[in-house]
């Protein structure tokens, strides 16, 4: 067998040829452990996609008549350290492709050929393919010389469904998934549809890129399609190519909930970008349209919908199987070997004290990032918010009295896209903490009023139902510093209460929370007073 190395636009070209194409095909379909993540469907968008962030690095395995017998596409960062399946972060599985009867020589020589012509990088492949043979590591790692010493292979387990048809329909008609149907069917028509036409998908594709970077921000305090140009693009291609199972669960025509996984071929539909509405989250659509994905699987006849690694409890509640998958790192050094090793102890220590203590992983990101940002000034703003709170005012708006004219700003009602659009400078939130702070908000049935100018979260403002509906209570009314304009604010409160009128006629509209004085008679323009002494104050008016 003779080894091949090609690099850039070498690479490239050599892989797109349509012989190569045709080889590489051939070879995935007869490969036992092959997943989406080595189709060339998958790896060629994405190194055209990434090339001024990876350089394509594959090594090619023939016989001595040419034919193809084994290929590892890898991808080396800009900084010439670390290698990676081709994929990074977006594949879930990274690997080597050859032939069933092949052994272990294709892999063994493709890693020697690493240390020799990348001797500073580190490689590092996860996760490995369930399957993918591994028996040949330990003779590998004694090999004489440094390239086989330095070597750690982490196992971690992977939650399965399994799916068996009568199993998922029980699963689809557990009661807390009906009632949730018949809750959501308040809201509007429930549906559930797999996305196949490609013109479908880019009708939604803004809208699920929305709610995952609303929810990532949120928990983990990173926007993957927002800061990442090239991410919808690279999904755009895959579905274009065949490679995605797009699933939405639509209430009244919007989008509660999707799912987009990888699909390998009659083996697996593997779970990926996963989302919901958080003005809907009291319902649960995330795991109902997990449910009927199962369902819909059985009806397709795919044989598992992998839940991928990571130890989420939603995944663990649909598991009926588990098994290991395996993440290998070749380390440049001894230096590299025990650094890594180190810091996979600090993390595991982490989680384990982190599950003991019942915070999720989010919750631990969210401590470590206060600690790094912690200063003295941000200390004494803290205890100030805590300790010297100003005075709330109370503020009803009398039956009649709103003041609407042209200057009225229809807001937008629970809208994710606005949201994503607030501005941190100067405001008293981070990012991460602002939507922290909608996310639990819409998820306890708040309504959020919001409006966007300049392509920033210019006025938001809180709702909530009181007493059965009867009244509703407004509060944490938000003014960037740069929509201070009273016609503005006032435009924006009228366009809040209109539509609160529009549904429903009769309720009672409170204001409840701290403001300026400004913001106050902005309050009073708009038709609303303060309480009369003598009245009781109702229920509705405690301080949220």
């Amino acid at each position: 067998m003779t080894l091949r190395l090609l690099t850039g636009a070498a690479a490239l070209e050599h892989i797109r040829a349509h012989a190569f194409m045709t080889a590489w095909m051939a070879l995935h379909a007869v490969c036992p452990w092959a997943t989406a993540c080595q189709h060339p469907d998958f790896v060629e968008p994405w190194y055209d996609l990434y090339q001024p962030l990876f350089v394509p690095v594959v090594f090619i395995g023939q016989t001595d008549d040419g034919a193809l017998v084994g290929l590892l596409t890898l991808a080396l960062d800009e900084k010439g350290q670390r290698l990676a399946g081709a994929g990074e972060r977006h594949a879930e599985y990274q690997g080597w492709l050859q032939l069933p009867a092949a052994g272990a020589a294709f892999i063994t020589a493709a890693l020697r050929a690493i240390r020799a012509h990348l001797p500073r990088a580190e490689l590092a492949l996860g996760y490995l393919p369930a399957g993918i043979p591994l028996s040949w590591l330990d003779a590998w790692r004694n090999e004489a010389g440094a390239a086989g010493r330095w070597c750690t292979l982490r196992t971690v387990r992977r939650p399965l469904m399994q799916i068996d048809p009568a199993a998922m329909h029980r699963q689809r008609n557990k009661k807390n998934h009906r009632q949730n149907v018949n809750r959501l069917g308040r809201l509007g028509a429930v549906r559930f549809e797999q996305i196949t036409e490609h013109d479908h998908f880019l009708r939604v594709i803004d809208t699920i890129c929305d709610q995952y970077d609303f929810r990532q921000a949120a928990l983990y305090r990173a926007r993957p399609f927002s800061l990442d140009a090239a991410k919808k693009l690279f999904y755009i291609a895959l579905h274009r190519r065949g490679l995605l199972h797009v699933t939405i669960l639509t209430v009244g025509g919007e989008v509660a909930a999707s799912h987009i996984g990888l699909l390998s071929a009659g083996r697996a539909v593997h779970l990926g970008i996963n989302t919901y509405h958080p003005a809907t989250a009291a319902h649960s659509p995330g795991n109902l349209l997990l449910a009927m994905l199962g369902e819909h699987l059985a009806q397709q006849q795919l044989p598992l919908l992998d839940l991928t690694p990571g130890g989420d409890g939603y995944k663990e509640h649909f598991a009926t199987d588990h098994d290991h998958v395996s993440a290998l790192t070749v380390h440049r050094d001894l230096r590299s070997f025990l650094l890594t090793a180190a810091r996979q102890r600090l993390v595991d220590a982490a989680k384990s004290l982190a599950t003991r203590v019942g915070w999720r992983h989010h919750d631990l990101l969210a401590i470590v990032q206060r600690v790094r940002t912690w200063r003295p000034a941000s200390l004494a703003a803290a205890w100030r918010q805590r300790h010297v709170r100003p005075a709330t005012v109370s503020r009803v708006l009398r039956p009649g009295a709103l003041r609407a004219g042209a200057g009225t700003r229809l807001p937008s009602r629970d809208s994710v896209p606005d949201v994503l659009q607030f501005d941190a400078g100067g405001a008293r939130w981070a990012y991460s903490a602002f939507m922290n702070m909608v996310m639990k908000r819409m998820e306890r049935a708040e309504h959020v009023y919001s409006l966007v100018r300049d392509s920033r979260l210019g006025l938001l403002c809180w709702a909530r139902d009181d007493t059965a509906g009867a009244a509703i209570v407004l509060s944490g009314l938000y003014v960037h510093r740069q929509c201070r304009q009273s016609d503005l604010v006032e435009g924006f409160i009228a366009g809040v209460v209109q539509d609160i009128l529009r549904r429903n006629p009769h309720a009672s509209i409170h204001y409840q929370g701290s403001l300026s004085a400004e913001l106050d008679e902005s309050l009073a323009r708009c038709g609303f007073s303060g309480l009369n002494p003598q009245q009781e104050q109702p229920a509705c008016m405690q301080a949220h």
